[in-house]
């Protein structure tokens, strides 16, 4: 079923459907056009005396009423979580009104709110953190953590960066690489393709190596890799195919 959006003359909102009965449960200030509105879920974000919450097609209240509500997550149907806001601090919420985590200054939609895995990444004072669902903090705090790998679904292996260097670990919080390295490219490991990772210096001199910490290829420049859609790995040889969107080499 179709909903749409009425305005009053006094420009209060309200949700209608196709037979032009009012299923939101009031007026509001404000109602959000996602969720209910594009298809997506029964639920939607209203406002009311500049606070938000999360309603359903049924006119029932799902969340209490915050500063923010993201659309992410639950709105959006990608999972039961959305992430909401109060004093300046984000926290993430179950649709049973659970909270799933801590207050932090920022929190990543990526991963357990947009329902691709059970871990989430939260910043404070600057600092990052991969945290699970039951409230496990799974990494130490980083001054960077990328979304591919763990917080995507896609493996156990996540890239971070801090002061300057780049390095790989996994869930349980072990160090991958042999140390801190210049850059480490999104490729292989980390994305779930396979056991491989290739490393580059300062001089933009890069090889591939093995999950295990043995160098698996020669030498070659970043440019050979900088633009690739897609590398495929090989133990023997280190990379055997580079894939560009109009070109394979």
């Amino acid at each position: 079923m179709k909903y749409e959006i009425r305005k009053r003359e006094d420009g209060k909102q309200a949700i209608f459907d196709v037979n032009g009965k009012m299923i939101s449960p009031e007026w509001f200030d404000w109602i959000r056009e996602d969720g209910l509105l594009k298809g997506e879920s029964p639920y939607y974000i209203a406002e009311r005396n500049g606070e938000k919450a999360i309603f359903d097609k049924d006119g029932n209240q799902i969340s209490e009423w915050f500063d923010r509500i993201w659309k992410d997550g639950l709105v959006r149907g990608e999972s039961d979580y959305y992430i909401a806001s109060k004093h300046g601090r984000w926290a993430i919420f179950h649709k049973d009104g659970s909270q799933i985590s801590g207050w932090f200054y920022a929190i990543s939609s990526v991963g357990l709110v947009s329902g691709k895995s059970e871990y989430y990444i939260v910043e404070s004072y600057g600092k990052y953190a991969i945290f699970h669902k039951d409230g496990r903090q799974i990494s130490e705090w980083f001054g960077w953590i990328g979304a591919d790998g763990l917080l995507s679904g896609k493996s156990e292996y996540y890239l971070v960066r801090d002061k300057g260097k780049e390095a790989i670990f996994d869930v349980n919080g072990n160090m991958i690489t042999p140390d801190w390295l210049f850059e480490i490219l999104p490729y292989g490991l980390v994305k779930g393709e396979c056991d491989y990772y290739i490393t580059c210096s300062d001089i933009y001199r890069c090889a591939v190596y093995h999950k295990y910490g043995q160098k698996v290829s020669d030498d070659f420049t970043r440019d050979y890799v900088k633009y690739a859609d897609r590398i495929t790995f090989n133990e023997k040889v280190g990379i055997v195919a580079v894939s560009y969107t109009h070109l394979t080499l």
